[in-house]
């Protein structure tokens, strides 16, 4: 039994929104909100059919569930994505600002900067810095109202840890200062917080080598790499409890970095 069994919570009448939420930790999330009640919208790109036939199936266990498609990266498009999640459920409690990219399968040297042309560098901090900005700011209104939270998903690559690439890591450290920087807009009405995962099992990660996966999980304490679930977590206690936790970012990496 995992603990996302263990954990118990009535979340009805509770609405959150989750960028990126198709597969990985947005979708471990979505699938622990909807068990609790709560009624969830989750994004995704409309071309993902993979990510499609996840939310179906999700949508076929649990009714509070509904799908806002669109790239969020796109100001207009993330305008609509959050209006129409408080049209259809008429609240809006949290926030998750989840979805991401590397646009690598393996990770680029950090010397070799010959790689990382205009493209790759905004399509990066578009996707994960730019989208949760505008999803943040669109939402406070509705999120000051209800005294609501905001989580961002960041990664370990933002503490120097090696990520993807140079963008990928600055898009990730960028989005840590995001996180404090939206605390103190936005308080003391909504609590902004960040989750920092290590190397986890998602659609990201899974292009990787067996080998690098090895190695990823003998940097830890724990010795293995984490699953989706144990990030929807943390997700989880920063949006329900957390109340007096705002402007932090929380490092669940296993111990990365301590057993080398």
């Amino acid at each position: 039994m995992h603990n996302l069994d263990k954990i118990r919570a009535s979340l009805s009448g509770y609405t959150l929104l989750i960028t990126g939420g198709g597969s990985g930790i947005g979708y471990s999330t979505a699938k622990l909100f909807a068990k609790m009640g709560a009624n969830v919208a989750v994004n995704y790109l409309p071309e993902d059919i993979e990510s499609k036939n996840r939310v179906n199936e999700l949508k076929d266990k649990y009714i509070n569930i509904i799908e806002v498609t669109g790239d969020v990266s796109q100001e207009k498009i993330a305008k609509r994505v959050v209006f129409e999640t408080i049209k259809k459920f008429n609240s809006l409690n949290s926030l998750i600002n989840n979805v991401g990219v590397g646009l690598v399968k393996d990770p680029i040297p950090f010397k070799e900067l010959d790689q990382l042309n205009d493209d790759f560098w905004q399509k990066i901090m578009s996707v994960n810095v730019m989208s949760a900005f505008y999803c943040s700011r669109i939402a406070s209104k509705e999120l000051i109202k209800n005294k609501g939270s905001i989580v961002n998903v960041t990664s370990i690559s933002s503490n120097g840890k090696r990520g993807t690439s140079i963008p990928y890591a600055v898009s990730k450290g960028a989005l840590q200062t995001l996180t404090v920087s939206l605390a103190k807009s936005f308080s003391p009405n909504v609590r902004v917080n960040a989750v920092s995962p290590g190397f986890t099992e998602t659609t990201m990660t899974n292009q990787r080598s067996d080998e690098h996966k090895k190695r990823m999980a003998k940097q830890t304490l724990l010795n293995r790499i984490a699953k989706p679930e144990e990030i929807a977590e943390t997700i989880f206690f920063l949006c329900v409890s957390g109340s007096y936790i705002t402007g932090e970012t929380i490092n669940v990496d296993g111990g990365h970095g301590f057993n080398y």
